[in-house]
This record gives C-alpha cells, sequence and structure tokens, in this order.
C-alpha cells in the first residue's frame, strides 16, 4: 500500500500511511513499545551545521511526493544553502508508484541520489542490501537521543520509526514522519444517543456505544455502531499488540509466525468481540471494499477505525454526511481502561547512500529534520513528527485535532509488520485475512484459524 496524502479538512488534519509490498530480513522484530512520559523522554539534539566539503557542490536529495509542501522543503533548503556557501541542493520530488525499483537502480549506480527519502517498511530492503550509509555513530546529533533501543527513555524517536532505522544493532537510516489510525465517529449520532466520546475509554466502553449507536440508529438499513469489515487485518493487528501478543517473533535470525499465541488469540477475540458488537461489514473483505469511507458518507456508519485522512473522504457535498461538524476522531481505546492500544504505525524514513561523496552535508540536511524547526514544519503540515516528544505535545488548535489525536497514540505506543525476508510473500496470499473469515462465519475456532494461519506463515516468511 503506498504512501498516500489527500487534502485535510479544517477539523481533519492529513494523515499518511505507508506499507511496503517487499521486506528484507531483520534481526530486530518491530514490537510496539511504550515511551516514557514526556517529562523524563530526551530531547532531540539540535546539531550545529558543520561547513561541507568544498567539494560539494551539489547535493541531490529525494523526498517523495507529498510528504513536504513547496514551501516547507523550500525552508529546509534555504537554510542548509546558507549554512553550506557553494553547494546547492538539488531537490527532486518521487513518486511512490515503481519507487523501489528506481531507487535500487540508482544506488547501484556511479551517481546515487545523496540523501532519501523511503518508506518504513521499505527501509529493510535497502539496508539488508547494504545501500546505506551506517549513521549509528551520529545518532545523537542527528537527533535521536543516546540509545539505539525504542523503549529506553534515552531513545529520542517513535518507537516504529526507530525499528525501522535499524539494521544488525546499527542505526541504517533516520525517522522522518509518521501516520496511525484513530477511531473516527459521527458527532450528531452521539449527541442524539446521549454518548460522550471523552467516556469511551476501555473495550468495554467502545462497545457499549456501539450497543448504544446500533439500538438508536435501527431504522437505517445496515447500519453499524462500530464498523469492522471481515478482514481489516490492520486494526487486528494492534489489537493483538493490545494483548500483549504478536505477528511473528524473530529468534537468531528466524522468524517464527505467533498468531496461536494465548496473547494473540485474545488479540483476535477481541476483534470478534467488537465485530458481533455493532457490524454489518462482510466478513470475506476488508475496509477497502466496500469502502467505509463511503458508507460512513451515507450514513450507515456510527464509528470506525480509520486513518486520518479517510475523515476527508467520508464528508461529501451529498448524502449524510456533507459537513466537517458531523465528524471527529478520538484515540482507540485500549482492553485497559485509560490506555490506547498501539497503533500501526505508517510512515517514512530518510538515509544517505553508502560512502557518500557529501556524507557531511548529507548529515547536516537530514539532521534539520529532528530539530524544533524540523519538528514543527512537519506538524505545520499535518505530519506526525518522528521525535517523540514532539509527538506527544501536538499543539492543540482546531486545525490539529485530528493530528493531536493521532499522534498522542502513537508517542504512547505503536508497531508495524515483521521486518522479515518473506513478508511479502505472506501479504500476497494472506492468510490473516482467511483466518478472520474463517473464525467470523463459524468455520473454524480462533485456536484452530490461529494454528493453521501460523502454518501458513511460517511456509514463506522467511523466504
Amino acid at each position: 500500500m503506498a504512501l498516500k496524502k489527500l487534502a485535510p479538512l479544517a477539523v481533519a488534519a492529513l494523515l499518511v500511511a505507508a506499507c511496503s509490498s517487499s521486506a528484507t530480513p531483520s534481526p530486530v522484530a518491530p514490537q510496539p513499545t511504550a515511551t516514557q512520559p514526556a517529562a523524563t523522554q530526551v530531547a532531540p539534539a539540535t546539531p550545529t551545521p558543520t561547513a561541507a566539503p568544498a567539494t560539494c557542490t551539489t547535493l541531490t536529495v529525494w523526498i517523495m511526493n507529498g510528504s513536504l509542501t513547496d514551501a516547507a522543503a523550500s525552508q529546509l533548503n534555504t537554510s542548509f544553502e546558507n549554512a553550506h556557501p557553494g553547494c546547492v541542493v538539488n531537490y527532486q520530488v518521487q513518486q511512490w508508484n515503481g519507487i523501489v525499483n528506481k531507487l535500487t537502480t540508482a544506488l547501484a549506480s556511479n551517481n546515487p541520489p545523496d540523501v532519501f527519502e523511503i518508506g518504513n517498511t521499505d527501509a529493510i530492503t535497502f539496508e539488508a542490501a547494504d545501500a546505506l550509509a551506517d549513521l549509528t555513530s551520529d545518532r545523537a546529533a542527528l537527533g535521536g537521543g543516546t540509545s539505539n533501543v525504542s523503549s529506553d527513555p534515552g531513545q529520542a524517536w517513535l518507537a516504529s520509526l526507530n525499528d525501522a532505522s535499524m539494521y544488525n544493532g546499527k542505526l541504517m537510516a533516520v525517522p522522518f514522519y509518521a501516520g496511525d489510525r484513530v477511531l473516527v465517529y459521527r458527532t450528531d449520532l452521539f449527541k442524539t444517543a446521549g454518548i460522550d466520546p471523552t467516556t469511551i475509554t476501555s473495550k468495554a466502553k467502545l462497545i457499549a456505544a456501539a450497543q448504544t449507536l446500533q439500538a438508536a440508529n435501527k431504522s437505517v438499513q445496515d447500519f453499524s455502531g462500530l464498523y469492522l469489515p471481515g478482514q481489516n487485518w490492520y486494526a487486528l493487528m494492534q489489537m493483538i499488540w493490545d494483548e500483549g501478543g504478536q505477528i511473528a517473533t524473530q529468534t537468531s535470525g528466524t522468524w517464527t509466525a505467533a498468531l496461536e499465541s494465548p496473547a494473540s488469540e485474545k488479540g483476535i477475540q477481541d476483534y470478534v468481540d467488537y465485530y458481533k458488537a455493532g457490524s454489518t461489514g462482510p466478513t470475506n473483505n476488508d475496509e477497502a471494499n466496500p469502502n467505509q469511507d463511503t458508507l460512513f458518507q451515507q450514513g450507515k456508519i456510527g464509528m470506525m477505525i480509520a486513518n486520518g485522512w479517510e475523515i476527508g473522504s467520508s464528508i461529501g457535498t451529498t448524502g449524510v454526511v456533507t459537513s466537517a461538524s458531523q465528524v471527529a476522531a478520538i484515540p482507540i481505546p485500549s482492553v485497559t481502561d485509560g490506555k490506547t492500544v498501539p497503533v500501526f504505525l505508517g510512515g517514512s524514513v530518510i538515509g544517505i547512500a553508502k560512502n557518500d561523496k557529501n556524507m557531511q552535508a548529507a548529515l547536516d540536511w537530514v539532521a534539520q529534520l529532528s530539530t524544533p524547526t524540523g519538528q514543527n514544519l512537519e506538524i505545520g503540515i499535518s505530519e506526525i513528527p518522528g521525535v517523540k516528544t514532539f509527538a506527544a505535545n501536538i499543539p492543540n488548535t482546531p486545525a490539529n485535532a485530528t493530528l493531536l489525536v493521532a499522534a498522542s497514540e502513537a508517542a504512547a505506543a505503536s508497531g508495524f509488520t515483521p521486518n522479515a525476508v518473506g513478508w511479502a510473500a505472506v501479504e500476497a496470499n494472506n492468510p490473516i485475512k482467511a483466518m478472520m473469515t474463517q473464525i467470523l462465519t463459524g468455520q473454524a475456532t480462533v485456536d484452530a484459524a490461529a494454528k493453521a494461519a501460523d502454518t501458513q506463515i511460517d511456509a514463506v516468511i522467511n523466504g
């Protein structure tokens, strides 16, 4: 699934999600990790730019379409050029379609880009191919704090983006920005049903709200109090992590599927409970079939788990939902009251070409991103910034309403797909989707379906 952006409405800050269609092995399993409170987190370093070597006349930077506005890019490039007289930034906007192949070819050439953006789940492809510069000794100067371990207070970046940037214990990329899912709801239906969104702070309370909405809107055909299609496996992963489970784990370089673990099965059961509480979604398809945004706009959904940018596409000029005032978002609650689920974090990281001829200049350009200026630029264009302290402290303004919710979730805990050589093969014939359909249709128990899915995953996950 390519990273994409849509224009945000005033109430709906733009979020992004990046997923790759390929992966390569990594010894670091992505673990959703709770961060320390903001007061104990290490603030990002603000590096002092070092004058680029005299040989730097041009620094080539590839950034993906939609990741930076023209104004934000201009500010970064102008600041860099002012600090590096004689070194001009050759800034190029790239398209997501085909970027992995294009970047692979470019990095194998004699003239690769110096700095380039990579989707977080694509990063392992280039890390394992030894195509990226080792940035481990520059972590602090790049704004990543003092530790490589995502759960340590001294590690400054969002957990999942930090994990995506690590390979064999080395820092091979720098977190850029992220996006995740939130609980989107109809404000008008909540008001009519007497539901206070601030009280939805646990699984039990979310189910109760779904059932209340279901009862209050029984005259609407195929109405879902909480819409979940049978195969929204991104939402499922979050519930599995929330219970302490994993899709797969890695030991001594070998990945093993873990859906049949007791913790993972609890997460699967949570999904089943939510589905049965108030969803009329199909048991054999995902959130795009039919498109849940369209159903929401037609007035058939009270709540849904969605990317922040989906709010914009859920409001139309005709139909039932036609105003931004009808839509808002809250964090996705955990099974534990007062907590939120670890969210699936899509996004991007920044790499530097191995043995780059403009290494110091490249480091200085990238270092800008984790400074207060760079982080505030990302917030200003409605992106979750990569530094935990900034993600946890988004300014509370109407324009940031959805971004504030999503960023607080990401700062608390996040995860992403296993960094395994065969993960692309897993997704190609996704047994997780089939597992959910079997469970929801009564063809198999949670335990039996999970074991069957693990067997299929194990057959391909290690390549």
